[in-house]
């Protein structure tokens, strides 16, 4: 999940679409297959805390924690 994050992380449109809250308009809320929005509300906060933040140590714990709720296997990890 790390790499992961990190290679998304340094995609330039990716983090302006998250940053300037572009992605607000696209949300998702009312599904009930997905997070409802939570997922992207949670990157969209790390993402805040990586390029404006002063903070030199940052957790990913409430993206983590979304996505054990919806993928089990994901469930238990630190």
């Amino acid at each position: 999940m790390n790499s992961i994050l990190q290679c998304v992380s340094n995609s330039e449109a990716l983090v302006k679409y998250f940053l300037f809250d572009i992605y607000q308009f696209h949300l998702n809320q009312s599904s009930v297959y997905g997070a409802r929005g939570k997922l992207a509300i949670a990157y969209a906060d790390l993402l805040t805390e990586l390029y404006i933040g002063e903070n030199k140590d940052i957790a990913p714990w409430d993206i983590k924690r979304i996505i054990s709720q919806k993928a089990s296997q994901f469930m238990g990890f630190q």
